[in-house]
């Protein structure tokens, strides 16, 4: 197990020291200390695993050196878990966040810093290991492909010039790279393909809106998007081809198009083997399952077959600026869809709306058909 970075960000010597001489008792931890000054260059030279931040009294906002101004530097540039040791834990109102906590500064207290900071390591120790992942991915592009993207710099006007090209060339690179290696692991949950919160602005085919006001548990608050992302580009001076986008109105996993699944009941043997099935074709009849995410996304299924259009000026995708009407929006985007599995989504709604409509056929004669022409082949 790699030692863990812990940076002790306090304007007094005295209490540097002394969680140092704490955390150093443990030999879990390498120890970086510093005051309030230059704290954005210490995150980016030590790359510290933890912290932690000592406050001042007064308003979070307060530009000067203290500390709640590091803790904004922190929660933006270089967040990591983090324990704020205070002699005024009351003063302040942080995110609540399962990797953020508070420990009142007072005799003894040190041990209450270095047990949370133990409880802290099965995720700092997950961050590192990401962190270095991606490190190496960065080497590798930049290893394998340094040519290639010489040759595209060079070929490219860019006003950003040619390390702005390289830049992003890389970053492709990485974000292919880190892809095709998570492709290459165990079995995905089902609850991975959903990417929680959606990144970036841009609304994209199989992402799931909810009603602004509802509660994350209320299915019928939530709606798929079907219309195609290419239609939905949101960049600079381009604007979405379309007003209004086309969604799939979601339900309670309650049937899944000719299986009823009663409720306070188990599957059966029989539902079991039908819905392996459908949850590998991820459709069954009009039904399409959507994964629970919990806290923002129920275990319930999309019928492609209730369709609904919502104008765009009514989903708050994240590029809205606060001189809109607030009043307007009614639904939020909550989920984003990870490849291969928004391909999926596309593919079962054409599945169950592009088929062109048939008269009934009398389907005994047909395979009665069928059989004899099978039949008389064989002799």
């Amino acid at each position: 197990m790699s030692r863990l970075k812990v940076l002790i960000i306090d304007d007094e010597p005295l209490v540097r020291e002394t969680l140092a001489d704490a955390l150093t008792e443990d030999g879990f931890w390498d120890i970086e200390m510093q005051g309030f000054d230059g704290v954005e260059e210490g995150l980016f030279r030590t790359r510290p695993d933890m912290v932690v931040l000592d406050l001042v009294e007064g308003d979070r906002q307060d530009e000067n050196h203290s500390g709640n101004a590091s803790y904004e530097v922190i929660w933006k540039h270089w967040f990591c878990p983090l324990v704020v040791y205070s002699g005024f834990p009351d003063a302040q109102t942080f995110e609540q966040h399962p990797l953020v906590v508070s420990v009142t500064k007072g005799a003894g207290t040190e041990e209450a810093v270095v047990r949370h900071l133990k409880g802290f390591m099965p995720q700092a120790q997950m961050i590192q290991s990401v962190q270095n992942d991606f490190d190496t991915r960065v080497r590798e592009a930049l290893r394998d492909s340094a040519d290639a993207i010489r040759q595209q710099a060079g070929a490219t006007n860019s006003s950003g010039g040619n390390d702005v090209i390289v830049k992003r060339a890389v970053r492709r690179l990485v974000a292919a790279r880190a892809d095709a290696v998570s492709s290459e692991e165990e079995r995905l949950y089902s609850w991975e393909r959903l990417v929680v919160p959606p990144v970036g602005s841009q609304l994209l085919t199989a992402d799931l809106l909810k009603r602004r006001e509802a509660e994350w548990t209320d299915e019928r608050a939530f709606r798929l998007v079907l219309t195609p992302s290419c239609d939905l580009v949101r960049q600079g001076s381009r604007s979405p081809k379309v007003e209004e986008i086309l969604v799939a109105r979601c339900e309670p996993l309650e049937k899944l198009g000719p299986m009823e699944l009663p409720k306070r009941k188990a599957l059966t043997a029989s539902n079991r083997r039908k819905l392996r099935s459908a949850l590998s074709d991820g459709v069954i009849g009009e039904h399409l399952v959507v994964p629970r995410f919990r806290n923002h996304v129920p275990l319930m299924t999309a019928n492609l077959k209730r369709l609904e259009l919502i104008p765009l000026c009514k989903i708050d995708a994240g590029h809205h600026t606060e001189a809109q009407d607030a009043r307007r929006i009614e639904f939020e985007r909550v989920a984003s869809t990870d490849s291969p599995f928004r391909e999926m989504v596309v593919w079962a709604y054409l599945s169950v709306t592009g088929r062109p409509g048939l008269p009934d056929v009398e389907l005994d004669t047909w395979l009665n058909e069928i059989s004899d022409y099978l039949r008389r082949a064989e002799q």
